[in-house]
């Protein structure tokens, strides 16, 4: 039996594809090229990515020394993401959010891109521009360096090139960039910043900002209102402890229940016999009347006592989405609008003789105007007391 076995085994041959070595061997070099942070999740990305016939998540060539975000964002990754949504002018968010997980990159870091781009839970889509703008800013200490990377990133010419890119691009980036405020740490609540609620934010963003401070003030104001109030106008507004109640509440029931009851038991006192008499135990017939009286008066008042009413359930508001969009240097504070103004009278005289091009060196260009704001408050270094050195020696 063990040899009928053996025998099966052997005249099974394993066929291997002949593509395979060479699938093999590109995945090898990707991996090296790319060092991905989770090998197994990039693996399955690279292979799908193949199998749809799309650009495979590979960066280009080796970085070292890699210079990445917190989130695993690397120049290598967004110029390979560039090249992948370049084709589309608005990028779906699957979309994006499929390419980014191609690189085994942090989702919490794109939230904080797609916050800075305004598009976080309020649209779909996502200005590829915008997002490549935003997400260069990371890797970057200033907005100029900012902007020279954007020209690396986005240009279609070989490396060691003028890095040339369409001079609109240039400036519609710029001017994002300039405008936008990155020079503090803010909190996003449901995609809008903190502290701003335009007309157009949903009404539980408005609720959730108005529901920190509306209570407590009420609260205050009704107590202060009810301690100036005497306690016979306060009984006769129907206000307890400095508060309005409810028509349908328990003590507002009860207290309207108990005045009728006793003013109906003082009408029938008043036919009862004459206290005066001193008569130490009244008849049983006069107390059966006056149980009699309470009995029917509470069927008849039943309704009232207890209303049968359908419980409403108030709206519980949803939890906000809360994202910390931490300080972006490469981005900066928002600059002048003369800088701007500057920036881009600058980018179109250039561009008239350069096919309507702009490129890293003409930034550098002794003319061009600063991008951003010059820092003035820079410390000045001390300076050395001067030693006299050579010279005669007199006496």
């Amino acid at each position: 039996m063990p040899e009928l076995i053996e025998q099966m085994y052997c005249s099974q041959q394993i066929v291997i594809p002949p593509k395979f070595p060479y699938i093999l061997k590109r995945y090898c070099k990707a991996a090296i090229k790319t060092q991905p942070y989770d090998l197994l999740r990039w693996s399955y990305e690279y292979f799908n990515a193949l199998a749809q016939h799309k650009p495979p998540p590979v960066k280009l060539r080796l970085e070292y020394p890699v210079y990445t975000t917190e989130g695993g964002l690397t120049r290598g990754c967004l110029k390979v993401l560039a090249q992948q949504l370049s084709t589309m002018e608005e990028v779906p968010l699957p979309v994006l959010k499929a390419a980014w997980r191609g690189f085994c990159l942090d989702n919490e870091e794109l939230q904080r891109i797609l916050c800075l781009c305004e598009v976080f839970q309020r649209k779909e889509t996502v200005p590829f521009l915008h997002f490549v703008a935003v997400a260069a800013g990371l890797l970057t200490k200033t907005l100029t360096h900012t902007m020279v990377l954007l020209c690396e990133t986005l240009t279609k010419e070989p490396d060691g090139g003028s890095a040339a890119i369409p001079v609109e691009h240039f400036l519609s980036m710029y001017v994002l960039l300039a405008r936008m405020d990155a020079s503090k740490d803010v909190k996003y609540i449901d995609g809008y910043r903190e502290g701003f609620a335009p007309e157009s934010a949903p009404e539980s963003v408005s609720e959730i900002i108005k529901s920190t401070e509306s209570p407590i003030e009420d609260q205050k104001l009704r107590e202060i209102s009810a301690s100036k109030m005497g306690p016979e106008e306060t009984a006769k507004k129907g206000m307890v402890a400095g508060r309005q109640m409810s028509t349908t509440s328990g003590e507002f029931i009860v207290q309207h229940v108990e005045r009728e009851i006793m003013e109906k038991v003082n009408e029938q006192i008043d036919i009862l016999p004459d206290p005066s008499l001193k008569k130490k135990k009244a008849k049983p017939e006069e107390v059966a009347m006056v149980r009699d009286i309470l009995k029917n008066f509470i069927d008849d008042n039943m309704d009232v006592i207890v209303p049968e009413e359908e419980e409403v359930e108030e709206e519980e508001l949803p939890i906000p989405t809360i994202i910390n969009v931490y300080a972006v240097p490469g981005i900066g504070p928002t600059v002048d609008e003369h800088i701007i103004k500057d920036v881009e009278d600058y980018a179109a005289e250039v561009a008239m003789v350069q096919a309507e091009l702009f490129m890293p060196r003409n930034i550098r260009h002794f003319m061009c105007p600063p991008l951003e704001k010059c820092i003035d408050d820079v410390p000045e270094t001390p300076k050395k007391e001067e030693v006299p050195i050579g010279g005669a020696i007199t006496d």
